[in-house]
């Protein structure tokens, strides 16, 4: 639907538009910079926050500023969108980082210095066409003819930019895809229950921000094409583009402002060793004897036959290494070279074994059996159950019965 049909000045509905979407920007901004223990994480999703309301000033500025004919602060105003933009998907990107990082020394520190060149680039280019002569300035037009060299350069740069900025946004959304892919496995090495940890709304984040960039690219093509073809009025509409936008930032505002780091280590002291030494190449430079890793494989194996250790929800990979008494190094080791397996499924595997003795011999129900054993969740404990046994719980109970 047009917004003329709903007899609105269009360009009073774009200043409407900018303006609520730059106050919603702005209250995220200032929210995430409140004072709290995480505020170092949420930092560059505020930021993400506050490039927006300053790329939404534009409009606002153009009817608040004196005079009629652009000015310098006119031009000020609408070129701060290509620096304030082009920072937007690494501000997203370094925020899922953060929520990401792993104080236990799994992720290297990224070189930002190749992050902040497409920044670096919009910023003097905002700059050099701020400093071009006023009447050079007022002839930056898309078509326009007879342009002098400094022009030139300004309109290579400013479709450079455009150009630049659409190709950056799919790959920081590969990049988010494939940092939660790693995060997720890392996650494994750690927790016994991983589905309040896994951020799986970051993934569904970098899809939603594929989409919209590609609603942007087809609007584009047919604006500048003319193209026809059924459906080709949505992308032309701007009610459709305020309303993806809309959706977008409002999505971003309501999962990014709720997340916790998932990788936090307790907050008991531990050792040095428990922090440091898990790198990617986890075990290189051990020093454990093959003796030694037996004995702590032994102890992992007597705490859950005889105490049943896997029936803690919440078990880390710290508690049971606190229970055996070394870091979680060596723990790692020995359950990756003397067990076989991840923390994860070494745990769950004791609970699906536990699970099918309670489902053979008792009347209680699935779900009540999964929280008995250790579960958080009744799909946690389907997919394990079946990931393990190739059966649903149902059909195990319906086979053995």
């Amino acid at each position: 639907m047009d917004p003329a049909a709903l007899n609105f000045d269009q360009e009073m509905f774009r200043l409407a538009a900018a303006v609520g979407l730059l106050v919603l920007s702005a209250f995220c901004a200032h929210l995430l910079l409140l004072p709290d223990r995480h505020r170092h994480v949420r930092f560059p999703l505020a930021l993400f926050f506050v490039a927006q309301s300053v790329e939404l000033l534009a409009l606002p500025a153009s009817y608040l500023l004196p005079g009629g004919e652009p000015g310098f602060m006119n031009l000020a105003f609408e070129l701060m969108e290509i620096p304030m933009t082009m920072s937007q998907p690494f501000l997203l990107w370094l925020y899922v980082l953060r929520l990401t990082s792993d104080p236990t020394g799994m992720f290297a520190v990224p070189r930002s210095v190749w992050h902040s060149l497409p920044i670096g680039f919009a910023c003097v280019l905002y700059l050099y066409i701020l400093l071009l002569p006023a009447p050079l300035q007022a002839s930056l037009q898309p078509g326009a003819k007879d342009l002098v060299i400094w022009q030139s350069i300004a309109m290579f740069g400013l479709y450079s930019a455009t150009i630049l900025f659409y190709v950056l946004v799919p790959i920081y959304s590969v990049m988010i895809l494939q940092r939660l892919s790693r995060y997720k496995t890392r996650l494994k090495d750690l927790f016994a229950s991983t589905e309040n940890r896994e951020l799986g709304w970051a993934r569904w984040l970098a899809i939603s921000v594929v989409a919209f960039w590609a609603f942007n690219v087809i609007a584009i093509v047919v604006s500048e094409f003319n193209l026809s073809f059924l459906g080709a009025s949505l992308f032309d509409s701007l009610l459709a583009a305020i309303i993806v936008r809309y959706t977008l930032t409002w999505s971003i505002a309501l999962w990014g402002m709720r997340q916790r780091p998932g990788i936090v280590p307790p907050n008991k002291k531990i050792s040095v060793g428990s922090v440091t030494e898990l790198p990617l190449r986890k075990y290189g430079r051990s020093g454990l004897s093959d003796a030694r890793l037996d004995r702590i494989a032994t102890k992992i194996e007597a705490l859950m036959r005889d105490e049943q250790l896997y029936l803690q929800p919440d078990l880390s990979l710290w508690d049971l290494s606190d229970r055996i008494g070394v870091t979680t190094h060596y723990t790692s080791q020995a359950l990756n070279e003397k067990i076989g397996q991840r923390f994860f499924d070494y745990i769950n595997h004791w609970r699906i074994q536990d699970a099918k003795n309670r489902l053979r011999s008792s009347d209680a129900t699935i779900l009540a059996i999964a929280y008995d054993v250790g579960f958080n969740s009744r799909s946690s404990f389907y997919t394990a159950f079946k990931r393990e046994l190739g059966l649903t719980p149902s059909q195990y109970r319906s086979k053995k019965t």
